[in-house]
């Protein structure tokens, strides 16, 4: 451990909450920080006669698990793989802990749905773990990328079930009942959002909020969730011909040269504009053999999209796709310690906003605004909907277009072959789980 530690790799030591953006992290990593202390919390509950019944959405998703067979058996096969894959001798040797000795994942199929009501009746919690802000990724981690849970997860029926659940989740965080972890009087009980380790990890830096007032000013978790940057924190940078970030993102991955249509889904990872586009043929036409920037960002920070440069917004609409899906070519190792292979495969099978800008010099580019595990909920302000033959809105360099609910999530940026120069910060990119994020309103791209 002391030498992979020096050697820089993310470990159970070494990893905080501003590590979020490595998403998946190592499952067992996730197992014995967070999913095992839910687990023994719930137990405690049982005992003391005080565990939440299921609320009733949980009831139907479980009834209609549980009447269609299929999705019955891969429930309960997944719940036996990860739990063998976390038995395995050699992980637990090469992690060295495993909390109390304690590997079981899930503790069967009824403790799943326990886990899930637990979770989508409750605001997430600040913590010094990768599951900061998403827990539902917590429980998830391990089972989805196991045989079963790669077909559970890639199946458009179950998504479509399972959406309900994440709705009636997206629903509590949106009401005042969601604010406990942002409790002026108890600042510092366990998962709040504004004690001394959330503020000491960036939470409200430049930040809009009001420390004196209940929930910090907020109504609920979701609108601390969005909260705003204080005025004058991001200003957008250069002339009108200077393309900006649009989101607080840290870079993750650059590809020139891309590709009409590819086997985004093999190892290598390519990007595949057919697909990103949702099968639109007209714009991956338009961007093939253009570049690509991509950045994730972390549950602690900026989660709202902003305009990023001065010119017309000519298409835009919310792709729907998966939640928990991942690339069947992602592996349990060191990449995945570091980070994740698929955060570019999650551009063209998740959830997503696709916005199509035109610019005067720089001719089209696109902004994608991925969701990512939780973050199923992407939200396009109402006036920047713009339908297929509508005409074009007028927008203005940092201007709010909309934004993500809830969780870590990630973001693109499309550039048309041989129209712009991106900045060396998009294109040289090094994974370090100490980089910052590039502050939005930054240059990324210039006019050729």
């Amino acid at each position: 451990m002391k030498n992979e530690q020096q050697a820089g790799t993310l470990n159970l030591e070494n990893t905080d909450a501003l590590q979020m953006g490595f998403w998946v992290p190592n499952r067992i990593w996730a197992t014995a920080k967070f999913l095992i202390p839910l687990r023994k919390e719930l137990e405690e509950k049982r005992k003391l006669g005080t565990l939440k019944a299921l609320i009733p959405e949980m009831v139907a998703f479980k009834h209609w698990v549980t009447s269609h067979s299929v999705y019955r058996m891969w429930v309960n096969t997944m719940i036996e793989e990860a739990n063998e894959y976390v038995h395995n001798a050699s992980l637990k040797d090469k992690i060295e802990i495993i909390i109390d000795g304690d590997a079981l994942y899930i503790g069967g199929y009824d403790q799943f749905f326990e886990l899930l009501n637990e979770i989508i009746t409750t605001s997430p919690s600040f913590n010094n773990t990768v599951m900061v802000g998403t827990p539902m990724n917590g429980l998830l981690a391990v089972s989805m990328a196991t045989k079963s849970g790669l077909a559970l997860f890639h199946d458009t029926t179950f998504n479509q079930e399972f959406k309900k659940v994440l709705n009636t989740w997206n629903t509590f965080l949106k009401s005042s009942d969601s604010l406990d972890k942002l409790d002026i009087t108890q600042p510092e009980k366990p998962g709040s959002w504004i004690s001394d380790a959330a503020k000491k990890a960036g939470v409200w830096h430049e930040m809009k909020h009001d420390p004196k007032a209940p929930g910090y000013g907020f109504d609920s978790w979701n609108s601390f969730f969005i909260r705003e940057f204080i005025k004058g924190a991001r200003p957008f940078h250069g002339t009108e011909n200077d393309i900006c970030i649009g989101c607080e993102t840290t870079p993750w991955k650059y590809e020139n040269s891309v590709s009409y249509e590819t086997g985004f889904w093999v190892k290598d990872m390519p990007y595949s504009l057919l697909d990103l586009f949702g099968g639109r043929k007209e714009l991956a036409d338009r961007f093939t053999g253009g570049q690509i920037y991509q950045g994730f960002l972390s549950a602690t920070h900026y989660h709202r999209w902003n305009a990023p440069l001065d010119g017309k917004l000519v298409r835009s609409w919310v792709e729907p796709g998966t939640y928990f899906a991942q690339s069947p070519s992602q592996k349990e190792g060191e990449s995945t310690w570091q980070g994740t292979d698929s955060q570019p495969y999650l551009g063209h099978v998740a959830t997503r906003a696709v916005f199509i800008f035109e610019h005067p010099v720089c001719g089209y580019i696109a902004m994608i605004c991925i969701g990512m595990v939780e973050v199923s909920t992407c939200v396009i302000l109402p006036e920047f909907l713009v339908d297929k033959g509508a005409a074009p809105v007028t927008i203005t360099k940092g201007q709010g277009i909309g934004n993500f609910e809830f969780g870590g999530s990630t973001h693109m940026m499309i550039f048309q072959k041989d129209k712009v120069d991106l900045e060396t910060w998009a294109t040289n990119i090094t994974h370090n789980e100490n980089t910052p994020p590039t502050k939005m309103g930054t240059i990324i791209a210039k006019p050729k």
